[in-house]
Parts: C-alpha cells; structure tokens; sequence
C-alpha cells in the first residue's frame, strides 16, 4: 500500500470515526455527513484497507463520495465508475467471476426509478425496490448499494418490507453455492432487525443492527480471512449468528404466528451455519500465498473483530440505533467485554477468545510427537476375532472414512483425478441420512424455543 493511499485511507476513517460518534449531521452541498452515512464510511474504509477486486484510486474516492451523497440517484451515478473499474480489472486478471449480463441489465431501471423519486415523492414506496435491484450488480461490493435502500427502508412502515428482506435474504443464502451462501447473510439481518423494529423489541432491535454491521464488516475482510468467517466460537463469524439467534428468539414472543416462524427461522440458521462450515473447509483446499500483500491486514482485523468486536460497534452505536430504531437511552455502554444478545443473554468474545488461545499453543508444542506415536488405524498387531455383524459395519464405516477423506484431499499429482464417482457416493451416503439431520434441528429448535419460555 502506498504512502498517499494510506493516508488517504486514514483521512477518511477519521472523518468516518467522527461522523460516526457525532449526534448531528453536516451537509455541504449535495454531501450529508450523518451517523448513518459515517457507517458506510468506516465499513467502506475497512474493506479497501484489505484489497481484493475493489476499483483503483478514482473509484475509490468516488465511492466514499457516493456514500456522502444525500441523493440516492447521484450516489449511484459515483458508484458507476467503482462497477466499471472492477470490472476491469477482474478482466484484467482473467477472474472467473466476471459480472453476468442479467446482473448488469438490472441497473438502468434501478437509475431511472431513483431518479424519478426524487421528483415525484408519491412514489417513494418503490426507492427500496429500485435499491434492491443494483445488489446483484455490487455483488462484489455489496456495502454501496445497502447505502441505497436501507435509508428508505427505516422510513417505511408495517411488515411487508421485514418480512420481505427475510425470506428475499434466506431464499438466497439457501439457494446460492455453498462459496457464495453467506454473501446476502446481512440481508437476512437487516430484515430481522425492521422485524423486531416494528414490533417494538428495542433491545432486541439493537441486537440485530449489531449483528448486520459485524456481518457487513466481516464480508468487507473478503476471502483472505474466510478463517476468521468461519461461524464457529471464539471466531468473529460465530457472533453474528449467536445474536441472530437471540433476535429469532425476541421475536418469537411477539404472537403465536411468530413463535411458529422463529422455529423454521432458528433451522434456517443451523443450515446457514453448516454451509459456512462446508465454504470455509472448502477455501482451506484453496491454494493462497502467505506474502499476499492484503493478507496480513485481513488477518489482524480478523483478529480484532474476534477478541474484541465492541470497539467496532462502541464506534458505531449511533448509527445501530438508528437502524434499530431506539433513542440514546437504550444504549448503555460501550460492549468491550460484553455484548448483549437483546433477551438477556451475554457473549463474553475475549474470555472465550482466551481458552483456546492458552490451549492451541499447549497442544501444538506437543502436537508432532503425538502424531508419530499414534498407530495405523486398524492397528496391525491386533487381532481381535469379532462377530460377522460387527466386522461388517466396522468395513464399512471404513470405507465411508476412506471416501470421505479422498472427497476433500487436493489433488498435488499432475495425473488428473475424476472427483464425480466420489461426490455421488458421498452425497448418496449424506443423502440417507437427511430425515435424521432434520429431526435432530427440529428437536434441538423446539428445546431452545421451551427452555427460553
């Protein structure tokens, strides 16, 4: 990174952090420096601080520009020449995730729709709808055009656009490839949060906001810290689901409609969190450079936002109170070792940061020794005369480890390797046993829904 882009990167996370912790707006101009657009700024400049496919320096200022913008047409008019520069680029580098066609098209009626509103207030119910539409287009910087349609949707009213984001945000996640699954995972948020908004959950409001800005924050870090993505404890990928638990579980006390929804939404998670399991696993057969010079940047935020999450959201707390709708009595101090779940349950991020991290470096010392001490399984030596029956299922849980294990082992020889015979019988083996994995989400959903009655 060079010095002048390092500055100016600097510049514009202090005009963010400031914008972010002030209780008034700034305009100049057609540019509003507000709590809400101070957001933008800082989960902006987190995400060009780790470089991925994002544009070069004009598109970059632009893009903070556009964020400014109080005119939702003229921030996407900025936001263009971000889009064509990472295409560019993306060409350039022969990247096969280059913009689809269908994704490109959607563009020009979002524009012309935001352009009109601006005349023709009546029509202001459809600036969400427009904003919606230039997400598949920003896939790859989805962050400019939730700076779209989320300022219209906190001035709307009634279930129909939560309820909306909800299921627009779990048919994607559920529907997408597993490498993608949790790209629109904010979106499942932010239609949580306007849920527990209109219903009048404050705490639990807060809670999603909190959830959505991690999210966004995380998918800025890009695949270069995927590890830190991973849903799992103490990763900074595990908090957002826990709170989005937690919101799942507020909203279920609204009405008895809801109780039943919080059941198929607490299993719409569980599946969320296992395909983020199965994308990350998948990215660790990836091949990457340690030297990559986005790398070790991407690695400490990570790393940040795992141990200690509440500077970003102490930092950003208006702007979560804003999107959840609550004044400043709500809020009661910054979240460094605590972060609140919103129906009175905790996460302590450091504490259980510190567990592993005292144990890994035991385990790791002795980790070698202990692998070349371990036997062949089955131990050659031992000859045990066991029933048929037995023998049987102990060759074939053997073969299931053997196919399973050759499934998911990079190819390091140059002979090519046929992975479809292996996948099949893989996925016909996972396939027996779906009814199994439903009833236990079912059974494990029920009994968190009764022991938080």
């Amino acid at each position: 990174m060079s010095l002048l882009r390092a500055t100016t990167l600097g510049i514009q996370g202090a005009v963010g952090c400031w914008g972010a912790l002030a209780s008034h707006e700034a305009r100049l101009g057609p540019l509003t420096l507000d709590p809400l657009s101070a957001c933008w700024i800082v989960l902006w400049t987190l995400s060009l601080v780790t470089p991925r496919r994002y544009p070069g320096p004009i598109g970059e200022a632009l893009g903070s520009i556009g964020l400014l913008c109080h005119n939702a047409a003229l921030s996407l008019f900025c936001f263009l020449p971000c889009l064509a520069e990472a295409a560019h680029r993306a060409e350039a580098a022969q990247d096969g995730q280059r913009l689809r066609a269908w994704r490109l098209g959607l563009l020009a009626p979002s524009g012309c729709t935001l352009a009109i509103l601006s005349g023709f207030p009546a029509l202001a119910c459809l600036a969400p709808a427009a904003g919606l539409a230039t997400l598949p287009a920003f896939a790859e910087m989805p962050l400019l055009s939730y700076a779209l349609f989320v300022p219209p949707l906190l001035q709307t009213h009634g279930f129909f656009w939560p309820v909306s984001l909800v299921l627009l945000g779990a048919g994607l996640c559920l529907c997408l490839r597993i490498d993608k699954a949790l790209n629109y995972w904010p979106l499942l948020l932010l239609g949580l949060t306007l849920c527990a908004r209109e219903g009048g959950l404050a705490d639990t409001a807060l809670a999603g906001s909190e959830a959505m800005i991690l999210a966004l924050a995380l998918q800025g870090l890009g695949n270069r810290a995927f590890l830190f993505q991973t849903p799992l404890p103490p990763l900074a990928g595990f908090l957002p689901f826990w709170l989005g638990l937690h919101v799942v579980n507020g909203l279920s006390g609204l009405s008895p409609a809801w109780t039943a929804g919080a059941v198929m939404l607490s299993l719409l998670i569980g599946v969320l969190m296992v395909r983020g399991w199965l994308s990350s696993w998948r990215s660790l057969t990836r091949v990457f450079t340690l030297h990559h010079d986005g790398l070790p940047t991407a690695l400490t935020l990570g790393l940040c936002l795992s141990i200690c999450p509440g500077l970003l959201l102490g930092l950003l707390h208006v702007s979560a109170l804003d999107l959840a709708g609550v004044g400043q009595d709500i809020w009661r101090a910054w979240p460094i070792w605590s972060v609140a779940g919103g129906d009175g349950a905790f996460w302590y991020p450091a504490f259980v940061f510190l567990i592993p991290a005292l144990i890994i470096p035991a385990v790791m010392t002795h980790l070698p020794s202990v692998a070349n001490a371990l036997p062949d399984w089955p131990s050659p030596e031992i000859r045990l005369r066991l029933p048929w029956g037995v023998r049987r299922a102990l060759a074939l849980l053997r073969a299931r480890w053997q196919t399973l294990r050759n499934g998911w082992r990079p190819v390091t020889q140059g002979v090519a390797f046929d992975r479809a015979p292996v996948f099949r019988k893989t996925g016909s083996a996972l396939a027996r046993q779906t009814l199994s994995l439903w009833l236990f989400l079912l059974a494990a959903a029920l009994a968190w829904l009764g022991w938080s009655a």
